[in-house]
C-alpha cells in the first residue's frame, strides 16, 4: 500500500511540478504583458468559471473514483455505462451554464468590465465536463493524468508566450486554458473507447433523473468546498480596486497551487483506504495516522520555506518585486497546513460515503468563510482576507470533527 501511495503522489507532485514550472514561466509574462489590473480580472473570471465547473462536475469527482474502483473492470459494460451516463451528464450542465452566462454578460452588468473574459472563459467549463480524473484516480492511474496536463500546459504555455501582447488580449487567456484541456481530455476518451470497442451515448431522460437525484448531496456539499476555494477573489473585488486585486490574485495563484498538497495526500490514500476500511478498522487509523502526521510536518514545513523567501518566489512568479504580493502570500503559505488537519476527516467521510455529514459540514464552514472574509476584508482589504482564509480553513476542521463526532454518538 505504501508503494501504491508513493506512486499515486509521485504522478500527483509530477503533475503539480509540470503546473508549478508553467505558472513560473506564464505569471510574469500575463502580469507584465496584461498589467495589474487585467492580470487580476482574468483570475477573477478564472474563479467564477471555477466556481461554475463544480456545477459541471456534479459531485462525481469525489464518489466517482470510489464507484470505478469498486467496478474493478475497466472493460466491463457497467464501467463504461457509468462513465457515459456521467459524461453525458456534465456536458449537458455545462452547456446549459454556458447559455445562462451568455444570457447574464449580454443583458446585465453583473460582469461589467469584464464581461468578455467571462465569456471568453466558457471553454473551461466544457474541460471540466470531460475531465478524466474520476476515472484515472478510480483505476490508480495518475501517471495518464500526469501526461495529459502537461500536453495540455505546453499547449497554454506555447500560445501566451507568442500570442499574448498586451491587455486587450486578456480575453484570450481563459479562452485558450479551456481549449489546451479540452484537446488532449478528447484525445484520451476518443483512445479508451476505440480500444474497448464501445460507443459513446447520450443519456437518456430517465437516467439523467437518476443521476441528478444520486449525486445531489454530494454536488451540493461540493459547491460549498469551492465557494471556501475560490471566492476569495470575487469578495476581494467588493473592496479593493483593480490594481490591489492584480496583486493579490498573484500571491493567492501560488497559494492555491500549495494548497493542492493536502488534496493530492487524499487522492493518493482513498483507494488504499476505502480497501482497508471493508477489511480492518484499526488497520485503517492506523493508516492514516501515518499520512496524516507526515502531511502536517511536510506542509508545515513548506509553509515555512514560503514565509521565508516569500519576497523573491514572487520576484520568480513576477518577474519584478511586489511587496504587497509577498506580504500576502507569507501569511497564505501556511493554508495547506490549515487544510491538512482535516486529511482524516475528509478521508472518513468520503469512504463510508457519509453524504449528510460532508453537506452539513461544507456548507456550514462555506458560510463561516463568507461571513469571516467580508467582515476582515471590510476592515483590513487583501491581509483581512488572507488572515481570513487561515481561519477559514480551522473551522473547517472544527465544523467537520464535531459532526463526524456527533454521528459516532447515535
Amino acid at each position: 500500500m505504501k508503494k501504491i501511495f508513493l506512486k499515486n503522489f509521485f504522478n500527483l507532485i509530477v503533475n503539480q511540478g509540470v503546473n508549478i514550472l508553467v505558472a513560473i514561466i506564464a505569471t510574469p509574462i500575463l502580469f507584465q504583458k496584461l498589467g495589474e489590473s487585467s492580470f487580476g480580472l482574468m483570475n477573477l473570471s478564472f474563479s467564477i468559471l471555477m466556481l461554475l465547473s463544480i456545477v459541471v462536475s456534479y459531485g462525481y469527482h469525489l464518489n466517482g473514483p470510489k464507484r470505478i474502483a469498486e467496478i474493478n473492470n475497466s472493460s466491463s459494460n457497467s464501467t463504461f455505462n457509468f462513465i457515459n451516463d456521467i459524461i453525458s451528464l456534465r456536458v449537458l450542465i455545462g452547456l446549459a451554464l454556458s447559455l445562462i452566462l451568455v444570457f447574464v454578460s449580454l443583458n446585465t452588468n453583473i460582469f461589467e468590465g469584464y464581461d468578455d473574459i467571462i465569456l471568453f472563459s466558457i471553454p473551461i467549463l466544457f474541460s471540466e465536463a470531460i475531465h478524466p480524473i474520476f476515472y484515472l484516480q478510480g483505476k490508480n492511474n495518475f501517471s495518464v493524468q500526469a501526461l495529459l496536463n502537461f500536453i495540455s500546459k505546453i499547449i497554454f504555455l506555447g500560445f501566451i508566450v507568442f500570442f499574448i501582447v498586451d491587455k486587450n488580449d486578456t480575453y484570450k487567456v481563459n479562452f485558450v486554458l479551456g481549449f489546451s484541456l479540452i484537446v488532449p481530455y478528447l484525445f484520451f476518451w476518443m483512445i479508451i473507447y476505440f480500444r474497448n470497442k464501445i460507443k459513446f451515448v447520450l443519456i437518456n431522460l430517465e437516467k439523467l433523473i437518476y443521476r441528478l437525484k444520486e449525486n445531489f448531496q454530494f454536488f451540493f456539499s461540493s459547491i460549498a468546498g469551492h465557494i471556501s476555494i475560490h471566492s476569495s477573489l470575487i469578495i476581494l473585488k467588493l473592496f479593493v480596486d483593480n490594481n490591489e486585486l492584480g496583486k493579490f490574485a498573484l500571491a493567492n495563484r501560488i497559494a492555491m497551487i500549495l494548497r493542492m498538497i493536502p488534496v493530492f495526500i487524499v487522492q493518493s490514500v482513498l483507494q488504499n483506504a476505502t480497501i482497508l476500511n471493508n477489511q480492518n478498522h484499526q488497520s485503517l487509523n492506523n493508516y492514516l495516522n501515518y499520512y496524516f502526521f507526515r502531511g502536517l510536518i511536510g506542509t508545515f514545513l513548506i509553509g515555512l520555506f514560503f514565509l521565508i523567501f516569500s519576497k523573491w518566489i514572487i520576484i520568480l512568479f513576477a518577474g519584478e518585486e511586489v511587496s504587497y504580493s509577498s506580504d500576502i502570500l507569507s501569511v497564505l503559505t501556511f493554508i495547506p497546513f490549515c487544510a491538512m488537519l482535516n486529511f482524516k476527516n475528509l478521508l472518513i467521510i468520503l469512504i463510508n460515503e457519509k453524504k449528510e455529514i460532508l453537506n452539513k459540514s461544507t456548507w456550514l464552514s462555506s458560510i463561516f468563510m463568507i461571513l469571516i472574509t467580508i467582515i476582515l476584508c471590510y476592515y483590513h482589504t487583501g491581509f483581512g482576507l488572507a488572515f481570513g482564509l487561515l481561519i477559514s480553513e480551522i473551522l473547517s476542521f472544527l465544523v467537520h470533527t464535531y459532526f463526524l463526532n456527533k454521528s459516532y454518538e447515535k
